[in-house]
This record gives structure tokens, C-alpha cells and sequence, in this order.
């Protein structure tokens, strides 16, 4: 079985409930009821290999209704394997226990305030003059911008009321709204293929509110952007988009909740994403990037009524969407781009690392992008004992002369799995101490007494022993593991010397590398750079950035200025398309090689 989001692999016998194999193998999903299906706690979603698992019961029926079962939805504690295969498993947010670590908030280049949206405070004979005209008029010019009929009736109506003063809200030059109190807010959002994060800003004060943050909840359509576009064109593109919109308007009642603000006050909003989250949101069609050349149907930037697409807030909010680069570099780059001031520096190197990683590299007025297909690998997916950065994880890996391995482990206590930044720390440690050659190949001589044969004859690395885990089950590191590593960091190595060599860069000239997204900033760069993944840079010189894309959506709620650099640096930026290439696959293979010692 192999359980979602997290990405971990099980082990099942015949017999087996799902809820077993799940609490067997440390898996994060909830049981309180001790398997008596009395809490419908354990709900999953069975993604594949439904015919390798028993019918559904009269127990399941009762608790999760036929709606949700002729989706896949099942009771983990009553779903038993009868026949051997593989099962896919989607655990949602409700049946876990863990709080996934999503978000690693970034810093951005300084900016002055100046927001599309502002709040003038209009005293009361100013705003009589205006509303007792009786003029039969669509709109009406005034000194603080269009006002339309319908705010002229508000307008009216609260003069009516005896109010004394009144704020109007402004936007491009028209009044969108007329109240008597409120505060301006924005929404700023990073649609992300894997998880979804916002903050919610108080637009005249700059300050962040809160911030939220969410699995994509398209994870159940499938881990990756291919996956999702193949499931777009077999009809589910509408169903695809209702998840984005229906998660969105979730995380903004959150966040009201929690900044303890009215959501009628949210008036702007920003999005960003790649390319293919971003033509789900705006309902585009995906065909074209679901096939080569890979062209976005759209890639102008958006601004639009977010009722329009049914995103929630005040009826005159507006949505705000940065243009994309080309390819599947899309406005989460722009974003990138925002929040690290790359346009006003010289010789810069941006990773963005994911399932897609962004790539920039800039040489003074020269700057050009790509996405490297790295796969989940580095967000624990397709790791024997790989999860993501969530409760139980281990986070971080070293091993010493006499084989001993130190670790830390997310919340403390006994690890459940392994994320993909403590793989890389893993790989490279053991490359140091000499189990890894340039290969990638798990020595046949173990002197630190670590290393086995699994049931496949592969050998793999005891990280933590049986006594020491969770659920009972030794955690190891396998060749299977290494391999999955080296096939994402090639991808990621092979795009970033093709930019570089494309824009005249030599590691020696590069003054910054910046590394962001949430998996980047946890992750060690001496490691990264043992392993392969970086350019010869100094570590010095490497900027652990953070998750950059929300934090550029923030700056372009924040300043008009920064829309601008958007929509410059959409103009400036050039697009390499890597699997047209002519040196990515030879590139390719000579990255997955691991660095000499």
C-alpha cells in the first residue's frame, strides 16, 4: 500500500485491515474507536486497487453515505485486503494526526506601502453633496473616483441613517465600496501542486495577520501535475478547479477567524502558482500543457471580480494573478522574483524547490527560467520510509567514524519516517564515510555493521533499529532510496548548468544563490552541495530564502511597484525548455553521478 499525502510505502497481508497496515507501519491516521467503526475517524480515499480490498460494509454505508463511497471513500478500520496488489490510500486532513510543516515564511526586499486598494474617511458634508443629487446616472465622477449607482444608493441610504462620517473604498480611480466601518484587507496566496499557504494582510498597516496553510486537496487526484492533467482531460477539469476554489475560500475563513477580522472586509487578493495550478484556478484550458511544446493557453496577467471565479470575500474584492514566464514556470516565479529584488541584482542563481523546481539564473540585465521535473522525491514520496516534513518525521541525519547515526525527529519522541532533507543529509553522510561511491552503489564491505540485504536482494542503510521507531519497524535508508535522490537532484543540477552556461555564469562569479521553498529551507546546503544538487558555491553565499511565492503574493498586495517588477520581469525573463534541449539529457546523466570526495 502506498498511503498519500505523506508518500510512505506498506507492507499488507490478506486479512489486513487498511487501519492496521497504517498503525503497523507508524502511518499518521486517526482509530480513537479501536476499530468498531463508531467514529468514522479513519476515513480514506482509495485511489487504486480498489478490487485488491473487500466490498464495502452495511457499518460504512451507514456512517460515510453512497455519495462519498462511489468516490472511493472508505472506513480504513472495516476495509480489508483480500487479494494481492497494490493499493494507493489518500489520508485526508480530518483522519490525521500529525499538523503537517508546510509553510517557512521568507523575508522580502524592502518596499514602500502603497496597495491597489485604499480607505478614505469622507466627512459628512461631502458625502451628502455627492448623495443628494438625483441625477438618474450609471456612474458619477467624483474627486475620489467613479462611483457607481449602486454605491450611490448605499451612499444614500447612510445619509438617510444620520451617519457622520463615511469610508469610501477606491481602487484604479473608482469608489467599489462605501461603508460605514471597516478595515482593508488582502489575501495573499501560494497555490502550490503539493500544499496551499496564505497570509491574510492588513493593507494600511502592512502588518500579516495570520497565516494559513493546507494540503492541496487536488492531492487526491494525483501526486504530480501530469497525473492531474491526465485526469483533466478524462473530465474532471471543473472538479479539479471546485477543489482549488472551495480550499481558498476555507483558508480565508480561517484566517479571518483567526486574525479575528470580518472576511466582508477582504478586498484584494493574489494568487500565484505554476502554470498548471494557475489554468486550473482561472478554469483555462490544460490541454496544450499536457502536451509538447507545453504552451499556456494564457499567460497574461489577471485582474478580475473574485466572485467571478467564486472565490469569497467582500462582492467587490478583486483578484490579482501575475503573468507567467512560459512552460511550466508560472507566476509562483514572478513571485520568486518579487520577493528576492533578483531584477535590481547582478549575478543571481534562484532555486525553487519541488515536485516542479523553478529555476533563474541572471547575468546584469540577462535572466532566464526553466522547471525541472524533480518529482516528490524530495518531499519524502517514492522513499521506502519516506514522509513528509510532519509530526514523527526525521528531519535531519549524522553519521559518525564508528556508525553510530545521530538524528532529530519533528514534535520529538520516536520516529514514523524520514523526510526528503534528512535523505540528502543521509546520502551525503554516507558518501563521506565511504558507503557510497560516485555511483550512487551501496558498498559490499560494511564496517559499521549497518548495512543489509532487504527481501529483494538490495542492500539498505539501518538508520534507526526496531527498538527505536515507531510501530515497531527498523527505519533504513535503500539503494531504491539513493537512486530516487540521484534521478531528482540530476534533473535540478542539469537545468541549473544549462542557465548558467546559457547566461555566461561560472559558480566563482555567482554573488548569491537563493534556495527557497518550504523543502529548501530545511535543507542542510553542505549536504546538498556533497551530494551534487548545487553548483560549486560557496555556502556562504547561499541565501536560505524560504517560501518566497506567498511571500512575493504578499509584496504584490502590498505595493503597486511591485506589480510593475511582475509585470517587467514577465517581460524580461527568458524560457529554456529543457526537454527540447539538445545538452539536458547528457547533462542529465552526468548529474546523477554523485561529487568525488
Amino acid at each position: 500500500m502506498r498511503f498519500l499525502p505523506e508518500g510512505r510505502r506498506a507492507e499488507g497481508h490478506e486479512g489486513d485491515s487498511v487501519l492496521g497496515v497504517a498503525r503497523r507501519d507508524g502511518v499518521d491516521l486517526l482509530g480513537p474507536c479501536a476499530g468498531q467503526a463508531l467514529c468514522a475517524k479513519c476515513e480514506v480515499l482509495i485511489l487504486e486497487g480498489r478490487d485488491f480490498l473487500s466490498d464495502p460494509t452495511y457499518d460504512e454505508g451507514t456512517v460515510l453515505g453512497e455519495g462519498l463511497m462511489s468516490r472511493g471513500a472508505r472506513l480504513a478500520c472495516r476495509c480489508r485486503i483480500v487479494r494481492e496488489g497494490e493499493v494507493v490510500v489518500f489520508v485526508p486532513g480530518n483522519s490525521r494526526v500529525g499538523e503537517p510543516i508546510l509553510l517557512a515564511e521568507a523575508r522580502v526586499e524592502s518596499q514602500a506601502l502603497d496597495p491597489a486598494v485604499h480607505r478614505v474617511r469622507v466627512g459628512l458634508q461631502d458625502y451628502v453633496a455627492i448623495g443628494v443629487d438625483d441625477r438618474d446616472e450609471l456612474t458619477r465622477e467624483t474627486r475620489y473616483g467613479r462611483i457607481s449607482a449602486l454605491e450611490l444608493a448605499k451612499l444614500r441610504n447612510l445619509a438617510s441613517a444620520g451617519v457622520g462620517s463615511l469610508n469610501f473604498v477606491t481602487r484604479g480611480g473608482e469608489v467599489i465600496d462605501v461603508r460605514n466601518d471597516c478595515m482593508i484587507l488582502g489575501f495573499a496566496v501560494d497555490v502550490g501542486t503539493t500544499k496551499i499557504a496564505g497570509y491574510l494582510v492588513d493593507l494600511e498597516s502592512g502588518q500579516t495577520l495570520s497565516v494559513v496553510k493546507e494540503l492541496n486537496p487536488q492531492m487526491a487526484w494525483g501526486e504530480d501535475v501530469v497525473s492531474r492533467l491526465a485526469q483533466a482531460m478524462d473530465g474532471a477539469e471543473a472538479a479539479l478547479q471546485s477543489e482549488l476554489v472551495d480550499c481558498i475560500n476555507t483558508l480565508s475563513e480561517r484566517a479571518c477567524k483567526v486574525g479575528k477580522v470580518a472576511r466582508e472586509d477582504l478586498y484584494e487578493l493574489v494568487l500565484v502558482g505554476n502554470t498548471v495550478m494557475q489554468h486550473f484556478l482561472l478554469g483555462l484550458d490544460v490541454r496544450p500543457l499536457a502536451f509538447a511544446p507545453y504552451t499556456a493557453r494564457d499567460g497574461r496577467a489577471k485582474d478580475m471580480v473574485a466572485r467571478d471565479l467564486g472565490i469569497e470575500g467582500n462582492p467587490s474584492a478583486r483578484l490579482y494573478v501575475p503573468p507567467l514566464v512560459g512552460g511550466y514556470v508560472g507566476a509562483d516565479a514572478i513571485a520568486d522574483v518579487v520577493a528576492t529584488g533578483m531584477l535590481r541584482r547582478d549575478r543571481c542563481v534562484l532555486l525553487d524547490i519541488g515536485t516542479n523546481t523553478e529555476i533563474l539564473a541572471k547575468n546584469h540585465e540577462r535572466i532566464l527560467s526553466c522547471s525541472a521535473a524533480s518529482g516528490p522525491a524530495f518531499e519524502g514520496a517514492h522513499i521506502k520510509f519516506g514522509m513528509r516534513a510532519a509530526t514523527g518525521a526525521i528531519d535531519s541525519v549524522q553519521i559518525g567514524e564508528g556508525g553510530e547515526v545521530d538524528f532529530t525527529v519533528i514534535g520529538g519522541g520516536k520516529p514514523r519516517g524520514i523526510t526528503g532533507s534528512a535523505v540528502v543529509d543521509a546520502i551525503a553522510e554516507l558518501r563521506r564515510v565511504g558507503l557510497l561511491d560516485e555511483s550512487g552503489r551501496m558498498a559490499d564491505q560494511d564496517r559499521l555493521g549497518r548495512v543489509k540485504t532487504d527481501q529483494t536482494g538490495r542492500r539498505e542503510f539501518v538508520l534507526v533499529p526496531r527498538s527505536l521507531a515507531a510501530g515497531s519497524r527498523e527505519i533504513t535508508l535503500s539503494q531504491g532510496d539513493v537512486r530516487e535522490i540521484q534521478l531528482a537532484k540530476a534533473a535540478i543540477r542539469a537545468g541549473t548548468d544549462i542557465l548558467m552556461r546559457e547566461t555566461g555564469l561560472d559558480a566563482t562569479d555567482v554573488d548569491v544563490l537563493f534556495v527557497a521553498g518550504a523543502f529548501g529551507f530545511f535543507l542542510n546546503p553542505v549536504s546538498a552541495r556533497a551530494i551534487g544538487l548545487y553548483p560549486e558555491i560557496e555556502t556562504n553565499r547561499i541565501r536560505l530564502v524560504g517560501n518566497t511565492a506567498v511571500a512575493g503574493a504578499r509584496s504584490l498586495l502590498l505595493s503597486r511597484d511591485s506589480r510593475n517588477d511582475a509585470e517587467t520581469a514577465a517581460k524580461t525573463i527568458g524560457y529554456v525548455d529543457l526537454a527540447s534541449h539538445r545538452e539536458f539529457g547528457s547533462g542529465f546523466l552526468r548529474s546523477i553521478r554523485l561529487p568525488p570526495l
